[in-house]
């Protein structure tokens, strides 16, 4: 038991508290801290700044390697916490039943991501050739000088703007009508910059992790003419564990 400060990871079952074992920020080793039915992931820490990037690498090891053993809702990255004992009683005590709701509800689940990201020039083509309007425009304009076809431009823009997110759309929802029958939740995360076709979080059961990755091939053959599909996972069901806890600002 630490008397000095602990540094927070994630929140599992105490059932599979001793199927987790690995080193965490600043090197120390992560162990776990009951409170009834709860245990949390936790190491020592010294108590002074965090170095972001090394320690954010450490902190998403941490909950990998929890995730492909146990469910567990991931905290916060720089959540550090008194001792023990504050632990227990500010984190899985006054949290309780929301924590145990939650692990009940995700039990057996991991997360897995899934984006498309457009190949510029295709979609491009594939937008001119798809609508007559942003063709004949586009062939109106080429070789006039901007300030004469000012307007134009704005209006050709508008179109192609208009376009891509059709094709976003339809791009996205093939994506989903493929995954979603395999998969317990799905969350489209933000699409970051333009180029993004799609952004999708999905909650899936471990044992069906074989046959959701042979889909997401499947969407690969059929999308990845245009589209760079990027698959990510197993992960911590970050875009699914949904808790704001007190402790977290500790």
């Amino acid at each position: 038991m630490s008397q000095g400060a602990v540094y927070v990871y994630g929140i599992i079952a105490a059932a599979d508290a001793a199927s987790v074992s690995h080193t965490g920020v600043e090197g120390s080793p992560v162990r776990t801290i009951d409170e009834g039915d709860l245990a949390a992931l936790v190491s020592d820490v010294a108590g002074g700044a965090l170095a972001a990037a090394r320690e954010v690498r450490a902190h998403w090891r941490v909950l990998e390697a929890a995730s492909a053993q146990a469910t567990i809702l991931p905290v916060r990255f720089g959540t550090v916490m008194e001792d023990d004992a504050a632990v227990r009683e500010q984190l899985l005590g006054v949290n309780a039943p929301r924590l145990e709701a939650l692990l009940k509800e995700l039990a057996g689940g991991v997360q897995v991501g899934v984006k498309g990201i457009y190949h510029q020039d295709d979609l491009l083509r594939g937008v001119v050739a798809a609508s007559p309007t942003v063709a004949a425009l586009r062939k109106k304009i080429e070789g006039l000088p901007e300030e004469a076809s000012y307007y134009e431009r704005i209006r050709l823009g508008e179109l192609v703007a208009a376009e891509v997110e059709r094709r976003r759309e339809e791009d996205g929802a093939r994506a989903r009508a493929q995954l979603e029958p395999l998969a317990v939740a799905t969350r489209a995360e933000g699409a970051g910059t333009p180029d993004v076709a799609f952004n999708l979080a999905f909650l899936v059961e471990r044992e069906r992790l074989d046959e959701f990755t042979a889909a997401v091939n499947d969407v690969i053959a059929q999308l990845g003419d245009h589209i760079d599909v990027r698959y990510v996972g197993p992960l911590a069901p970050y875009s699914f564990a949904d808790i704001e806890l007190a402790a977290e600002a500790a």
